[in-house]
């Protein structure tokens, strides 16, 4: 079913505002959040607008009549196209029947009203003169536009409900079959279920795309995509971990918490879809921006800023405090114990001297609030100047510091010696050797997530942050599943399926420190001002 029928196109996140100089100005009162539903509404808008923006003082020709009437004929009939597909969405959908119907019974009417305004066969014969057009009656054309535009929004919105419908029904069909196949025990079974589960992840993959595609908020497309690239990595290693492994060897632990890693991995990434598409937000969940260094320094650089036009913006004990919260966020560099001693000295003097010109800027503040002199002006403007630049240098060296560390961090690690390590151990049964390089995993899986959380300090905006916390969120388990998936291999050496699913687990690795040279990249992009909002491709 098509989330944007209509005349030309609708969708979007933030109120849909239409407008124009002769103040006509529509604004529907309901939230768009995807795109298709705007570019909808635009051609309608644009299209009334010429019809209010008509010049009624002055003699009008023949053609601009004329051209007044096929823009009027053209809406109509643009809405009679829009209504069938309204109504047949109608009624494929029950339980939004009611409120499609009433919604395309309005935007039919307005439509009708709109025609019969701009209708002028008649207009310019004497027995006409009762005729009530576009010319006499611009306040009725206006009301009839605002119904319209507000009628096929409703519309709109409404078929789009259906999308998010099919999208939660999409997913609890895929969690359904997900369920039979933790419990499934044979391998007749299991190929049985998994090749509709197959299907179904298919189906999703599909429907959850187009969405993350039309979505217009950036952070919520890149928690889709993070959301999404879960499950893509996880239907593999759902196929070899959970259950191909744990058929041929049942009584062993690893192989079985390998199998539960995955199926809990899957269960988070589908609710977070639906917890996007629905608009819900959990309990307790934290805003990325809160714990950003690079957002902290934004926002508070900008009510510096404030105070060249209003003295008395702000408290300073809020511009205090909002110093102190962001330079707190600092310690993630300066207590990491793989950053250099010279950028910690660095990021330290540089905070220090921020608390300092804070403090001196207050003195002047304090001073031109009852002073209004030339030179207390200059004096303020030098202060700002000054905590501004600073802020700016304090960056610069945290940028810096992140991104060394995870260019080091990618380049020694590009070879993969630790995965290959655990390969051979697992094939030689190797059970001391295992030991060993799971514990080099583990240290290595603690630098990147520490590195992965410096970057997202850094990152410049709210979808590379995102982006951060899911490259962090991945090495967290991935590095765990290796070891549990090399620990069953190691125990049982012989085994193709355990092998096969160790190389499973491992090429996911491989292929998150792939998207994290990406993420590096971008945020360097970012930072040197070639890129806007990028968001890291994950799925």
């Amino acid at each position: 079913m098509a989330a944007s029928p209509g005349p030309a196109g609708v969708g979007g996140a933030g109120t849909f505002h239409g407008s124009s100089p002769s103040g006509f100005a529509f604004d529907s009162g309901l939230e768009i959040k995807t795109r298709s539903v705007e570019q909808t509404l635009l051609p309608l808008v644009s299209q009334i607008t010429t019809l209010i923006n008509h010049k009624d003082n002055t003699k009008k020709s023949d053609k601009t009549l004329q051209a007044i009437q096929r823009v009027g004929q053209a809406v109509n009939l643009a809405v009679g196209r829009f209504v069938k597909v309204g109504e047949a969405i109608a009624n494929e959908n029950w339980d939004l029947k009611e409120e499609i119907n009433i919604a395309c019974i309005e935007a039919k009417q307005a439509g009708e009203t709109i025609a019969a305004l701009t209708d002028i066969t008649n207009l310019n014969h004497p027995d006409s003169d009762g005729q009530i057009t576009i010319f006499t009656d611009k306040t009725g054309v206006i009301k009839a536009a605002r119904l319209l535009l507000s009628s096929v929004t409703k519309v709109l919105l409404l078929a789009d409900r259906v999308v998010i419908k099919q999208i939660i029904t999409s997913r609890n069909k895929v969690l359904t079959t997900m369920e039979r196949l933790e419990k499934v025990n044979s391998f007749q079974e299991f190929v049985q279920i998994f090749s509709q589960f197959g299907n179904e992840m298919v189906e999703f993959a599909h429907l959850t795309g187009d969405r993350q595609n039309d979505l217009k908020d950036e952070k919520k497309k890149a928690k889709m995509a993070a959301a999404r690239a879960v499950l893509e990595k996880c239907t593999m290693m759902l196929l070899t971990a959970s259950k191909k492994t744990c058929l041929r060897h049942p009584n062993c632990e690893s192989a079985h918490k390998n199998k539960e890693g995955v199926f809990n991995r899957m269960k988070v990434a589908l609710d977070k879809v639906i917890e996007i598409v629905t608009d819900c937000k959990p309990n307790g969940e934290t805003d990325v921006s809160s714990i950003s260094i690079f957002t902290g320094i934004k926002e508070f650089k900008m009510n510096v800023e404030a105070l060249r036009e209003d003295l008395y913006f702000q408290s300073k004990e809020n511009l205090s405090a909002a110093l102190e919260v962001t330079l707190e966020h600092t310690e993630d560099f300066t207590d990491s114990a793989y950053i250099s001693h010279k950028h910690r000295e660095r990021i330290l003097e540089l905070s220090t001297q921020a608390r300092m010109e804070l403090q001196q800027l207050i003195s002047v503040w304090i001073q031109a609030q009852s002073k209004k002199t030339k030179s207390i002006a200059e004096e303020l403007e030098l202060s700002i100047l000054k905590i501004t630049h600073n802020l700016d240098e304090l960056k610069k060296e945290l940028h810096r510091t992140a991104t060394q560390l995870a260019a080091d961090l990618l380049k020694r690690h590009a070879d993969h010696v630790v995965l290959k390590a655990l390969k051979l151990t697992g094939v030689e049964g190797n059970l001391e050797a295992l030991a060993e390089y799971a514990s080099k995993l583990s240290e290595q899986k603690e630098q990147l997530i520490e590195t992965c959380r410096l970057l997202r300090h850094v990152s410049g905006t709210e979808p590379l942050e995102i982006t951060c916390i899911h490259a962090e969120e991945t090495f967290q388990v991935t590095g765990q599943q290796i070891i549990s998936a090399a620990e069953t291999l190691t125990l049982h050496p012989s085994s193709k399926i355990a092998k096969e699913n160790l190389d499973v687990f491992c090429e996911a690795w491989e292929s998150q420190i792939s998207d994290m040279s990406t993420l590096l990249r971008e945020i360097n992009d970012v930072f040197e001002g070639r890129r806007g909002e990028k968001l890291s491709h994950l799925s």
